[in-house]
């Protein structure tokens, strides 16, 4: 399946809208037709269908539930959709490009594998087999290995807090696909994310080591510092963020945050879309929102930044320039 970020916004809601369409136990042969001539038209148009068509299996029950509402059905312009078909398209797609901002696998095979993991908007405490205390974030999936030599965690997908215990000599790492965080022996507290083909480690107690997965670049990080790498990469340590850790109080502490990332973030707590427009993406964010009230962290947005947040449906909320 093509990952969604390379299909245009426009092009996945014509698949969606044709989705919808075809399902009607009345469809005409002749939409068949247009279909498949609208198909044979681009290899994104291929792509764009692949991806509607699997989000439809998948979540059929909650699509079904949300076009219930019956909300915007003016956005449904193709000729021959129903009023109740246009809202199935919007709330369709809306699910859709939730799931694109935070990779197919959430909703796939791995999140249903993993040793431990957690929905939209769930966070959770474990204790872990050494007395260590491991907090998920929202949509996130961990497998842990340990034995009498290592202890191993591999997050898979996600955002974790870890509090180490101190009172054990095996060696303890949590590995992404970017690379392997080797944290130090003695008390640590450390957070580490992985987004998008790179992670994020921010150390709070303690210390750690990166070792990148593909060029085996290595780096320290201090108490107090922080790292972004990828496969093949490793930024300059800069500042541990309040952002690593506030989310397990159920805040978002946002201390010059890129809007687009504050975005992303409240997007892993709400059902449904929650994009942005692209140029207001780097607009620097301050202030603390509540994570377990969306909504009120949007209105504190518009009151913080020149933006307004657009509203198409309960499933469909974007935020734009004022």
């Amino acid at each position: 399946m093509a990952p969604v970020g390379r299909i245009r916004h426009a092009t996945l809601q014509q698949a969606a809208q044709w989705y919808v369409a075809l399902q009607e136990a009345d469809c005409p042969a002749a939409l068949h037709e247009q279909w498949q001539r609208w198909l044979a038209q681009h290899s994104e148009h291929q792509a764009a269908w692949h991806y509607v068509a699997g989000v439809g299996e998948r979540f059929a029950p909650l699509r079904e539930q949300a076009a219930s509402t019956g909300q915007v059905l003016r956005q449904a312009r193709m000729p021959g959709l129903t009023r109740r078909q246009g809202a199935k398209a919007l709330a369709l797609l809306g699910v859709g490009s939730l799931l694109g901002m935070t990779g197919w696998r959430v909703a796939g095979q791995a999140g249903w594998t993993a040793d431990i993991a957690t929905g939209v908007g769930t966070r959770r405490q474990v204790r872990l087999d050494d007395g260590s205390q491991l907090w998920l974030g929202p949509r996130t999936a961990v497998d842990t290995r340990f034995d009498g030599y290592a202890r191993e965690l591999d997050l898979r997908f996600g955002e974790v807090l870890l509090q180490a215990s101190a009172g054990d000599g095996r060696p303890l790492r949590i590995s992404t696909e970017c690379g392997v965080v080797q944290v130090a022996s003695g008390m640590a507290r450390l957070g580490v994310q992985q987004r998008q083909g790179h992670t994020r480690l921010n150390v709070y107690q303690g210390q750690a080591s990166v070792s990148t997965a593909r060029d085996r670049l290595r780096q320290p990080v201090l108490a107090g510092q922080a790292i972004d790498f990828t496969a093949t990469g490793l930024a300059a340590p800069t500042a541990a963020q309040a952002a690593g850790e506030s989310w397990t109080w159920g805040m978002l502490a946002a201390d010059a945050m890129p809007l687009s990332e504050l975005v992303d973030t409240l997007g892993r707590y709400r059902h449904g879309y929650l994009g942005y427009a692209p140029v207001i993406a780097d607009l620097t964010v301050m202030g603390t929102f509540p994570l377990d009230d969306t909504e009120q962290a949007l209105r504190l947005l518009e009151a913080a930044l020149p933006v307004r947040v657009r509203r198409l449906t309960d499933w469909w909320v974007s935020v734009e320039p004022a």
